[in-house]
């Protein structure tokens, strides 16, 4: 029987609780009790009942290409052939008998042989229910294989000859078969024995980028596994073994292997690693609190208005998502400008930087229409903040605040980044009050003071009546102090 024990010791072996299965001179025996007789002509395995009286036929299928078994199935027949039906071929018990293994698999998973014999109900139930065909979909499957291995075939051949890429003895990498002259890169090897399993092989473009490294991972196979620049990998089966001596000729197998797969060296990774960064920042400039091409609006200390496209940047932008935003530089520029692309009244592209310190006022227009506006501000209660950063700067310490609430010229904003720091700020006043991580009697305390000009409301804030951390107080603050008399 054909292969048909093959890889058997590779199936995991399932356990049945069953009797003790014995095939003595066509007789099948369990617990050593004569249940059924199984004669073998050929390729059919035919069960009868002890009278013998034939029952169902058994035949040992398989799909196999060159040596290696790749589908195994049973094809059962009734009494008369009349009906026939299909199973998985499974092995349930170690054995080197075709008969036992067989037998068991009927016996044990579909309970066609039992202590009593043949189990008609069974038999009927095999028959009755309906099975796909494993044979038609096995060949199915098989010659889809083979078309999709033909059609990668000929892609593969195709690309390779739109570039004929070769690898001279010297390792360089060119285009255009022997006689090509447009060089695209540069291959090489370190030592190699069959005991080292490291990248040995390295493929580097004209940016000196190291495109592709590779190592052997089976000799005999010649199996090669291939780490590209970007992190990808493939695996691929050598024709031909690696020698230093003519290290060339393997190299130029990677080489097919990288431009079959559209990795054509030049300047290429380079390309591919500033497009992959642009994304990156793109990503990042999407995450990010900062506002990036934005349209809206800018007006100066002087109440001039430039609508355009904004841009401002309240934190570092985090390219490699590593989490870490926060703003560590002694001179830091972050919130303290916001810059506006706009034509002037020529109609003539500008663009115009403003800084916070001037008192300027910023805002974005959102998909809804509505708008999200930043004003540019000192903060007293700011000196911890960024001290260093302010006295780097020449006590410059303004920066741009978002606008929460306003009435009557006095507003409540809150840090464009933090978003438990929030300022008050009086339309006199020419500096806000940061309302910030402290705690709330020392808050209440610097609040009063600022709001002075409200003795009631002032004496409220300082005997701790308001919890300063939270917004909807502090708009009601405001609202109390536009109506304080």
């Amino acid at each position: 029987m054909k292969n048909l024990f093959i890889h058997f010791f590779l199936i995991t072996f399932i356990s049945v609780n069953s009797q003790d299965i014995k095939i003595k001179k066509d007789v099948i025996l369990f617990d050593n009790k004569e249940v059924a007789i199984l004669k073998k002509s050929g390729e059919d395995y035919i069960y009868s009942s002890l009278d013998g009286k034939k029952q169902f036929t058994a035949k040992y299928r398989d799909l196999a290409e060159s040596d290696a078994v790749l589908y195994q199935w049973l094809e059962v027949s009734n009494s008369d052939n009349s009906k026939t039906t299909e199973i998985p071929y499974e092995i349930l018990q170690t054995s080197f008998n075709s008969s036992k293994i067989i037998t068991r698999l009927l016996a044990s998973k579909y309970g066609l042989i039992d202590e009593n014999g043949i189990n008609q109900l069974k038999v009927s139930e095999l028959f009755n229910q309906e099975r796909e065909r494993l044979s038609e979909k096995y060949i199915k499957t098989v010659t889809e294989a083979k078309d999709n291995a033909k059609s990668d075939k000929l892609v593969y051949d195709q690309k390779i000859a739109a570039v004929r890429p070769h690898v001279k003895k010297d390792g360089t990498i060119v285009t255009g078969g022997e006689l090509g002259t447009n060089i695209i890169g540069k291959a090489y090897h370190t030592t190699y024995d069959v005991f080292n399993k490291n990248d040995f092989i390295f493929i580097q473009d004209l940016d000196n980028i190291v495109v592709a490294k590779a190592k052997i991972t089976s000799a005999p196979t010649k199996t090669t596994e291939v780490t590209l620049f970007n992190g990808e990998t493939f695996t691929f089966n050598a024709k031909r073994s690696f020698h230093p001596n003519d290290a060339f000729i393997f190299f130029k197998e990677v080489v097919e292997q990288l431009v079959a797969r559209d990795y054509v060296l030049g300047h290429q990774a380079k390309t591919y690693n500033a497009n992959l960064h642009k994304e990156k920042v793109k990503v990042a400039k999407d995450k990010s609190e900062s506002i990036y091409n934005r349209k809206g609006y800018v007006i100066d200390e002087d109440g001039k208005k430039y609508s355009g496209i904004v841009n401002a940047e309240f934190e570092r932008l985090d390219v490699y998502e590593t989490g870490k935003t926060e703003v560590t530089e002694a001179i830091d520029k972050y919130g303290k400008s916001v810059t506006v692309k706009y034509n002037n009244e020529k109609g003539k592209e500008r663009i115009s930087t403003f800084s916070a310190k001037d008192n300027t006022k910023f805002c974005v227009i959102e998909s809804d229409g509505s708008e999200t506006c930043y004003i540019g501000m000192k903060v007293k209660g700011d000196a911890m903040k960024k001290l260093s950063n302010a006295m780097s700067l020449g006590f410059n310490n303004a920066y741009f605040y978002k606008l929460v609430y306003e009435a009557n010229g006095n507003q409540v904003l809150i840090d464009p980044i933090k978003e438990d720091v929030f300022v008050i700020k009086l339309k006199d006043a020419k500096e806000g009050q940061m309302i910030d991580s402290r705690k709330n009697d020392k808050l209440s305390k610097e609040l009063s003071e600022y709001l002075g000009n409200c003795k009631s409301l002032a004496e409220e804030i300082n005997n701790n009546v308001f919890d300063l951390k939270i917004v909807d107080n502090l708009i009601k603050i405001v609202d109390e102090y536009n109506s304080c008399k």
